[in-house]
Formats: structure tokens, sequence, C-alpha cells
């Protein structure tokens, strides 16, 4: 794991155990890295010329966030130059949660839009497989052709037609 990795993961730890405690930063933290995501406020927080409690200001200004954790954090961040690291920490806390909910997010990329009888039987499958709650992020991706890809967790399931002509072509080639 990178060094960056490891330090996000430590401050969403420490979010984690706020969020345990029950104050949850989770949607002001989601607004707050939705922004820092912009090339902008990139520039803007590694800009050391200005003082880090301004950089965070600016920021939550823009996320349009007023808690007072999620401001500790930033300003902390800033201070740090690791406030590029906020949509690493959002994105890992939002996965503790989740896990410690029981859920899972499962990305589903499908060839055509996928009509909700469906989704909600997909949805209800999968959760009777892994025995936990499912969130399901459909993407849709014309060049599968047909079919879906399920991505759950680190797990990949391929059931789109463009896998099953890969692998056809894989296995002819040899």
């Amino acid at each position: 794991m990178s060094d960056e990795r490891a330090i996000a993961r430590r401050y969403a730890a420490a979010l984690f155990e706020l969020h345990q405690e029950g104050i949850d930063v989770t949607e002001g933290l989601n607004k707050v890295a939705q922004v820092a995501t912009n090339d902008d406020a990139k520039a803007l927080l590694i800009n050391t010329q200005i003082t880090a409690e301004n950089r965070a200001g600016v920021v939550m200004k823009a996320a349009s966030v007023k808690d007072k954790h999620v401001l500790r954090l930033v300003t902390l961040l800033a201070s740090r130059n690791k406030a590029t690291l906020l949509p690493s920490i959002s994105e890992m806390l939002d996965k503790m949660v989740r896990e410690a909910n029981a859920q899972v997010m499962v990305n589903v990329t499908v060839a055509e839009d996928l009509d909700a009888a469906l989704a909600g039987k997909l949805k209800e499958t999968i959760t009777s497989d892994i025995g936990k709650q499912v969130e399901l992020n459909v993407q849709k991706d014309a060049s599968i052709l047909g079919g879906m890809i399920l991505n759950i967790g680190d797990r990949q399931i391929d059931h789109s037609v463009r896998g099953r002509l890969n692998g056809l072509k894989r296995a002819l080639s040899v």
C-alpha cells in the first residue's frame, strides 16, 4: 500500500471512530471531497502561500458544508499539505461505514439501461448470495454488447457478450 493510501486510511479510521460515536461526517466529507477533485480546488489546496484556514474555508464554502469536524479535518490536511487526500479519505470512510452496516457496493456495467424490475431482482439475488445488503451502482457501456459485468469488492464477474467473445478468441488462438 502506498504511503498516501496508508495516510488516507488512518484519517478515514479516525473519522470512522467519530461515526461510531454518533458523529456522522460522511455527507459533508463527500461534498468537500467532490470539490477537491476540481483542478482549481486542487491548485488552491496545495498553495502554501495561502493559510491553511483560508484554503479550508474556501473549499468548505464551495462545498456548502458547515460541519465543524469536516472544517477541522480540511484545515489539518491543508496545513500538512495532504488536502489532496480528501477523495481517498471519503471513499475509504464510505467503505468502512458500509462494511459496518453489512452493506456492499456492487458496480454493474450493462450495455443498455437496466429496468427497475431487473435491478430489483439482481439486487435480491446478490444479497441472498453474499449475505449482505447490496447497493447497486449501474453504469452503461455499449461496448460490452450485451449481458453485464458485476464488480463486487475485488471480484469481477463478467457475463458480457464482449467477455465471452474475448474468451472464445483466446481459446481459438491457442
